[in-house]
């Protein structure tokens, strides 16, 4: 942006446009002049800088498909061994509940029933403790001289059901002889019979070919291992002329002495035992001791990185890459000339006619003098703008520095940002006013801060008119907390006169004689029931105007647990109540007050039952979505007629006379105070015969 410069009346001038056009141009010249002495050295800098990268990028595309092919391969490895492991488990259930069949041809039908849709597993016997073929798909003659003794003691320290033992020379199980062209996996699991028939050994001999062939489908360069482990090192399937079958061979490799206790999968650079550095990555099964690792040789991968890399006509790209990001350069500093002028002439336009007051401050002077303020500005202080430009603008508070806002402002200039802030500034007549400012800091193209911009409103009569709702507002809550207080003191107090109305009524009544006269008596019993109504009227008032005092946090309740406890010790002699509830939750109340709530319902019930019928509550709850459950608390009762539903809740409502039903109108007035502390709703539901259902929201707990 050109800079902004003040005139004798406070307004903005551009430099003349010629002297811009030339300063444009000089550094247009200066900047095609510094490109074309570093295209050269930054062309070789770039192609080194690609070389480096790409070959980078072929090495991490080489780890990504090592970790690919190792995840696939990991997953259908593990389905292999899901499958065998659902067939050892299904045949030891049916031999543990004694359901095994006693006929050897039978039990060995089962079994080749069992592998007829297991193509990848070539024999599966069960064998007992003491040697005996309990079942054999295979030659049970020669099944029966093999050894199941070590894999009995193998299952006995093992802490899974399935078992994987070492890799076996010969098709099927059978005695140990000379060296086999063909091996078998041994699949393992010892059962517990109920039936008294001892322990016994389930073994499948698994084709490591089906493994092997699952790997060669995959279309992987030929230096590429890919294998298959167990966790103590043990080959079980991969390159046919590896001789490591035996147990824990590769213990000490890096992949079991240190990956895999870092991490279950992973990728590293491995020398292999042929000397070759691969790409190795490698993946454990989620249920079973086995590792999957895939090595890409990283000598292959770089080569196949060198021959697409070298063709490519570097010096072509690089000149193309050049021209265009000069055109690039030219076209953005054509385009920001442009716009620079015309947003110069239309912020001058907009900023004498804008009913805001602006200022603007030079940031790259000492002490952040006044450049340029508009009409609205010196409309509002009364300052004119020759008074103030060129000066800083501290003179807006005077010696009013005591205001938290100044601070932050003064941060804001030191530091370079923005700020939003309030402040009491003073007119040139020495009138206070309100000025609500946010100052915003401009830079340059070339990140440089050059200016500071504050826009200014008026904001003294708004001031005013919260500081006189706030007075009010004060005075209302003060004015209700003493009614309140008054109202509660008033309750309290009179309870004791009602007491001895009460208490003299009573003692009169037993002082008179038999033959007193009956209308005395009459009187007298009418002053003592009018003084227990009073008595009861007080505090219940009391315990309405006390329910904003009450502690509303502070814990947490279950709400079925306290529903159950006022049942039982409200329902006690009244014949043939009944009550039942769903699964109440656990609510953000503390229980003291969930206990008044349903002690409120609960009596409310009770004393509206209807004559006719058993008395029936029925309590249901439901999560919302606003964070609250919806409580329905249901009777069969006499009901509320639709008219008088929202009218029960007012203090000292009643809808039928003390001398049907007993209570002073605030049970219900006293359960919505409650449930609104909460932050709840309650509300009443009836047809005015069948019964009514109250349904309210609590807050669910958050612990």
């Amino acid at each position: 942006m050109s800079p902004l410069i003040a005139s004798e009346t406070g307004g903005l001038l551009r430099r003349p446009m010629g002297a811009v056009t030339r300063l444009y141009s000089n550094r247009l010249i200066v900047m095609v002049a510094v490109f074309g002495v570093l295209a050269v050295l930054g062309l070789t800098a770039v192609l080194l800088v690609s070389m480096r990268n790409s070959r980078l990028m072929a090495l991490q595309a080489a780890e990504h498909s090592s970790h690919t092919i190792a995840q696939a391969v990991t997953g259908s490895v593990a389905r292999t061994v899901q499958s065998v492991d659902v067939l050892l488990l299904a045949t030891a259930t049916q031999f543990e509940e004694n359901s095994w069949p006693a006929n050897p041809a039978d039990a060995d039908g089962q079994l080749r029933r069992l592998l007829a849709f297991m193509p990848h597993i070539r024999q599966l016997a069960l064998i007992a403790a003491d040697g005996r073929i309990l079942g054999d798909s295979g030659d049970r003659r020669l099944t029966a001289q093999w050894d199941a003794r070590p894999y009995f003691a193998q299952a006995d320290s093992g802490l899974r059901g399935t078992l994987i033992g070492t890799r076996q020379p010969g098709r099927m199980l059978g005695p140990a002889g000379a060296p086999h062209i063909h091996h078998f996996i041994p699949f393992f699991r010892v059962l517990k019979s109920r039936s008294g028939q001892g322990d016994a050994l389930l073994v499948a001999a698994v084709n490591p070919l089906h493994f092997n062939d699952m790997f060669t489908s995959l279309d992987l360069p030929p230096s590429a291992r890919l294998r298959m482990w167990r966790y103590d090192g043990t080959l079980l399937a991969g390159d046919e002329d590896d001789g490591g079958f035996a147990a824990a061979d590769h213990a000490g490799d890096t992949l079991f002495a240190e990956q895999l206790k870092k991490s279950e999968f992973g990728t590293f650079l491995l020398t292999d035992t042929d000397g070759t550095e691969r790409i190795t990555s490698y993946r454990t099964t989620a249920n079973w001791p086995v590792v999957i690792s895939v090595g890409l040789s990283r000598d292959d991968v770089l080569s196949l990185w060198r021959d697409a890399s070298l063709p490519l006509l570097w010096p072509v790209g690089g000149l193309g890459l050049g021209l265009l990001v000069l055109t690039a350069i030219l076209t953005r500093s054509l385009i920001l000339r442009a716009r620079t002028e015309a947003t110069l002439v239309l912020s001058e336009q907009v900023l004498q006619t804008v009913s805001n007051g602006v200022a603007i401050a030079d940031a790259t002077q000492p002490d952040f003098p006044l450049v340029y303020v508009n009409p609205a500005f010196e409309s509002m202080t009364g300052y004119k703008a020759a008074d103030v430009v060129g000066t800083n603008a501290r003179f807006l508070h005077r010696d009013d520095y005591d205001q938290p806002d100044l601070a932050r402002l003064r941060t804001a200039l030191e530091t370079g940002g923005s700020v939003h802030v309030v402040l009491r500034n003073y007119r040139a007549d020495g009138s206070l006013f309100w000025n609500d400012m946010t100052v915003s800091a401009v830079h340059a193209i070339t990140g440089g801060l050059t200016h500071f911009v504050a826009i200014q409103r008026d904001i003294t009569e708004q001031e005013q008119n919260r500081v006189s709702l706030r007075q009010a507002y004060d005075r209302i809550e003060r004015y209700s907390a003493e009614l309140e207080r008054f109202s509660f003191i008033l309750a309290h107090h009179l309870q004791e006169p009602a007491r001895h109305i009460v208490l003299y009524s009573q003692m009169i009544s037993r002082a008179l004689d038999e033959n007193a006269d009956l209308e005395l008596r009459g009187n007298l019993d009418f002053l003592t029931r009018a003084g227990s109504r009073l008595k009861d009227l007080l505090r219940d008032v009391q315990l309405y105007l006390a329910m904003d005092r009450l502690a509303m946090v502070g814990g947490n309740a279950e709400a079925e647990m306290v529903l159950d406890k006022e049942w039982v010790n409200r329902s006690v002699g009244i014949d043939g109540a009944e009550m039942s509830s769903s699964a109440l939750p656990r609510v953000q109340v503390p229980p003291r007050r969930l206990a008044d709530l349903f002690a409120v319902l609960i009596d409310n019930s009770i004393l509206f039952r209807h004559p006719d019928r058993p008395l029936r509550v029925t309590v249901e709850a439901r999560r919302q979505d606003d964070g609250f459950w919806r409580f329905d608390f249901s009777d069969n009762g006499m009901g509320i007629p639709p008219e008088f539903l929202e009218k029960v809740f007012g203090v000292f409502e009643r809808l039928h006379g003390r001398e049907q039903f007993r209570g002073n109108g605030v049970g219900l007035a006293i359960a919505r105070k409650l449930v609104e502390t909460l932050g709840g709703r309650i509300s009443a539901h009836s047809d005015g015969v069948s019964g009514t259902t109250l349904t309210f929201t609590l807050p669910e707990a958050t612990e």
